[in-house]
């Protein structure tokens, strides 16, 4: 039941639409409030604290993160001409949430069949709702009160287009992840179902970020994966080794025949390059934005203005206490917490991607590679499922590892012998 909720919350979290009279909290947040409600009484009442790798960074990174916002918020009420009290306020209370969230994730879910268990939910529940949301888009099952395409992209339940396409990506490649590794043919065939209704509604909602997080998402894994089989020692006589030989050996005719086509490819990708950064002067509007917010963490002394949004000079200006954010997460990060914020945020999104690259789990890595792409274009820092997936992550990483070793000391035991 616990992982149900979990779920649900994390599926409705991305459906915006469905919060009632503008609130910034919908049945999504209200069901994570639960799940952590119960989880924090579990952990108090019934489980002792195991503390694990994936807790520990996680405190670190939160710590780190604490004492450099509070820092900026000094600075920022000391140095600001005028402040954005609302977005102040909603920052802090989304950190002070996620925080808590992802801190109770690497508790209740350390262990590894509930882990995964609750990463099935996720598939289904999340796979369920992007059906309904399609069907709802076509006129077979809609949801009152909400508005299902904005022109002609897919906003299902969410506000805009790249919300949808945010959450469909991390359920395609949930479903990858699953499918990859599940230990019987009809789990990674279910696996693999699940994600098709994700797909379809990503490629709905025409967002950018999401092919291009798709694209280098899919490249990434099948890299990985190439490197995991051909490190295999049992992988020669297999179907699987000689299609990966054949694929390396086939790399530079595929390369001299891509020549050819490489002058169209490059105008074409130019062509929609200049249609998405002139549409609607979003591509100018985004470099002022960014530009702006690099002046302003500079501007800091490098320890940022605090939570909240903290520029002015948006292409639609507005008078105070107005201000926006850079859609940027590094440059969000920056304007908050300066220098110290950019580098915890690498530190602890590279600390899951390397680990589960070393645990052999491309999917995972992929699905990380993903959530960046979107991070570049957006502001992710208060999307609890990003800091779910972190946090799986980075739980993944620690589990594949003693995994991987336990598994290789029997055939380095039998070299030696």
């Amino acid at each position: 039941m616990s992982a149900v909720l979990l779920a649900l919350g994390l599926t409705l979290s991305a459906a915006t639409q469905l919060r009632l009279g503008g609130l910034p909290v919908g049945p999504g947040e209200m069901l994570l409030v639960m799940w952590m409600g119960i989880a924090t009484f579990r952990q108090l009442l019934y489980q002792p604290l195991a503390l694990n790798p994936a807790f520990t960074r996680m405190a670190i990174f939160w710590m780190t993160m604490l004492f450099i916002l509070c820092l900026g918020m000094m600075v920022g009420l000391a140095v600001e001409p005028f402040h954005d009290l609302s977005g102040m306020l909603r920052d802090t209370i989304a950190y002070s949430l996620v925080l808590t969230f992802s801190l109770l994730v690497a508790l209740q879910l350390h262990d590894r069949e509930v882990r995964r268990d609750m990463l099935w939910k996720l598939l289904v529940i999340g796979s369920a709702s992007l059906t309904l949301q399609i069907a709802g888009a076509y006129g077979l099952a809609p949801t009152p009160g909400t508005t299902s395409w904005y022109f002609d992209r897919l906003i299902g339940w969410a506000e805009n287009p790249n919300q949808l396409g945010f959450f469909a990506l991390i359920v395609v490649l949930l479903g990858l992840h699953l499918s990859d590794t599940s230990e019987t043919a009809s789990q990674r065939t279910w696996a693999a179902l699940l994600g098709a209704p994700p797909f379809v509604a990503g490629v709905l909602s025409g967002s950018d970020s999401l092919i291009i997080g798709l694209m280098l998402s899919g490249a990434l894994i099948a890299t990985f994966k190439a490197i995991v089989w051909t490190q295999d020692e049992e992988m020669a006589p297999t179907l699987r080794g000689t299609a990966v030989v054949l694929a390396i050996m086939a790399l530079p005719l595929t390369a001299l025949a891509t020549v050819p086509f490489a002058s169209a490819a490059l105008k074409t990708f130019e062509q929609g390059s200049e249609a998405i950064y002139g549409e609607n002067e979003q591509g100018e509007t985004r470099l002022k934005l960014w530009s702006e917010a690099l002046e302003k963490g500079i501007d800091s002394k490098l320890v940022g203005f605090g939570p909240g949004p903290h520029l002015t000079s948006k292409s639609y200006k507005r008078p105070p206490p107005s201000k926006f954010e850079a859609h940027n997460t590094l440059l969000d990060l920056f304007t908050q917490g300066g220098i110290v914020a950019v580098a915890a945020y690498l530190w602890i999104t590279g600390s899951a991607l390397v680990g589960v690259s070393r645990a052999r789990k491309p999917a995972l890595a992929g699905l990380i590679v993903g959530m960046l792409v979107f991070s570049m274009f957006h502001y992710i820092g208060r999307h609890p499922i990003f800091w779910f997936f972190i946090v799986i992550c980075l739980l993944e990483s620690s589990f594949g590892t003693r995994h991987s070793l336990n598994r290789q000391q029997p055939r380095r035991d039998a070299a030696a012998t």
